[in-house]
């Protein structure tokens, strides 16, 4: 058969280079899935599979001792080739895989024809082994290769969500630092003409800017956090009795003011005489409202803005409807996808025009989805727009409402010793500026160990104490005041922070204070709280 060696390592090399080439495609980290290319891998593997199967069945068909081991050597080496050949594809391998499996089952029945049957059924059971191994082998190949192209493209998923996160905070960034600086220009500006002592006649005016500033710079804080608990999951709704008709008074009470500014009517209906009670979270309704409300006036050049709630009842429920209807432009059809994106306004000129961040709709639809609701709406270009919150509430339990009464001013009878503890020299002033009517002697700390040493060495009647410092943070420094034996070991402690999540604030009052303010500090809030510390504490003894 030397002949034949020639011709055989020929079509051998022919055959190798073409399933090496037809292959190439599904050797990639994604395979192919071009019919074309999934015909001529079939074409190239089944040529390849028969041609070395036929060759093996010649060979193996001399019954010479070498050329038999040769045939099984290149059974097996084409079996374990197919494996490679069709890791990609079930299909590939099962059918370039066929030509062999039909060889061997030729093989022990070659040896019957030829007569002779020794070792016929130890050769069937070896075949039958072999092909179960080399399945076996296929199977774990196979799926360590899916495993791999699975995971390659979550990595290659969560890449792109993370740059898409990346790019949102960068425009989030870009949003926020371009709107913040028209606050901080006017608070800058008012307190240069303040200081200059400039034009006293403008003098409130001057401070009413500043302040409507600061309320603008809260109002952005306060989206920004919101959108950012929404995104963690970390909102919580409260729940407590309230009725309809104050909060729907409030609001026009509150935006009263604003709408005859721009010349704009505030109309309410729905709202009749009989109270209608219903428990819920009544504050992020009241921010939901107040969003939609604040939009309206802003897009309402002239013309009336109107207020429709109703509130029927059934199976134990109120279905609470609250319509805020406006006379402004209205909202583009091609707006209208973006309108509750976050970051987002309606187009560029609205931007422009208007500024803001584009959180205050989303964060409104958010909260009407935590409740169990959601907010839509309905606009016609030039014909203004109508947004609808939709949420079902229990019906509540009449309470004496405590929304809006005036706490009392504080009443000093003595002057006050009071230590603050801030890290930061500006919210330290800030203190210092806000107290300057009360006339107390104020002491400041810049951190928890110097606080700590003058509460061991002087009687305070009141500390406000920062709840995130360095080092140590207010309510470690709190904790340790609390168990010292000092001349301030039962002083009433105040404590404040950005941090407004009811585990945070718990967690202040677990520390040992005994009362808790949100930052920015507001003088009124502040007031309050040290009249009812200074109320209830005995007076400070001298040191």
């Amino acid at each position: 058969m030397l002949r034949w060696v020639p011709l055989w390592l020929a079509v051998a090399v022919l055959v190798q280079a073409f399933e090496l080439w037809a292959m190439a495609p599904f050797r990639r980290a994604e395979a192919s899935q071009s019919p074309l290319s999934v015909f001529v891998a079939l074409a190239s593997t089944t040529v390849m599979a028969t041609t070395y199967a036929a060759m093996a069945l010649m060979v193996w068909s001399t019954n010479h001792p070498a050329l038999v081991t040769l045939a099984a050597l290149t059974m097996a080496g084409g079996l374990l080739t197919n494996v490679a050949s069709g890791i990609a594809s079930r299909r590939i391998f099962f059918i370039g895989g066929s030509p062999y499996l039909a060889a061997l089952a030729l093989m022990p029945a070659i040896k019957v024809i030829q007569g002779d049957t020794r070792g016929v059924v130890v050769m069937t059971l070896s075949a039958i082994l072999f092909v179960g191994m080399v399945l076996n082998i296929y199977w774990r190949v196979h799926g360590s290769r899916e495993a791999e192209v699975k995971s390659r493209a979550e990595a290659e998923t969560r890449l792109e969500q993370a740059q898409a996160a990346m790019a949102d905070r960068a425009a989030m960034a870009a949003i926020v630092s371009h709107e913040l600086r028209t606050p901080v220009s006017a608070i800058l500006a008012g307190a240069h003409v303040i200081r200059d002592g400039k034009s006293p006649e403008h003098r409130q005016e001057t401070a009413d800017l500043i302040i409507d500033a600061g309320r603008l710079m809260t109002g952005m804080l306060n989206d920004l956090l919101d959108h950012s608990k929404m995104e963690a999951g970390a909102m919580a709704m409260e729940s407590r009795d309230f009725e309809l008709g104050d909060l729907m008074r409030d609001t026009v009470r509150f935006w009263a003011a604003p709408a005859a500014d721009k010349g704009l009517t505030l109309d309410m209906s729905g709202v009749d005489s009989e109270a209608v009670w219903l428990r819920g979270d009544p504050y992020r309704l009241r921010q939901i409202i107040n969003n939609l409300v604040s939009n309206a006036i802003k897009f309402t050049p002239s013309g009336a803005i109107r207020l429709e709630a109703s509130a029927p009842r059934g199976d134990g429920k109120h279905c609470l409807t609250l319509t805020v209807i406006d006379q402004g432009a209205g909202i583009a059809p091609d707006a209208m996808n973006r309108l509750f994106t976050p970051f987002a306004q309606g187009s560029a000129e609205v931007a422009r025009t208007y500024g803001g961040t584009g959180l205050g709709l989303t964060v409104s639809r958010e909260l009407a989805r935590l409740m169990g609701g959601d907010l839509t709406v309905e606009s016609t270009p030039g014909q203004g727009a109508a947004f609808t919150l939709c949420v079902d509430l229990p019906a509540g339990q009449p309470t004496q409402a405590l929304d809006g009464q005036e706490a009392a001013a504080p009443v000093l009878a003595r002057r006050l010793r009071v230590l603050a503890v801030d890290d930061h020299e500006i919210n330290r002033r800030t203190i210092s500026l806000v107290l300057q009517p009360l006339d107390v002697d104020l002491t400041t700390a810049s951190d928890g160990h110097l606080a700590l040493a003058l509460l061991s060495e002087k009687a305070f009647d009141v500390v406000l104490m920062d709840v995130n410092m360095p080092g140590i943070d207010g309510n470690e420094t709190t904790r340790r005041l609390r168990a010292s034996d000092g001349p301030n070991a039962a002083a009433p402690v105040i404590g404040f922070s950005a941090g407004t999540e009811a585990e945070q604030v718990q967690a202040c009052y677990a520390a040992g204070m005994t009362d808790w303010l949100a930052k920015p500090l507001e003088p009124k809030k502040l007031y309050d709280a040290l009249h009812r510390a200074t109320s209830t504490a005995a007076p400070a003894k001298a040191a």
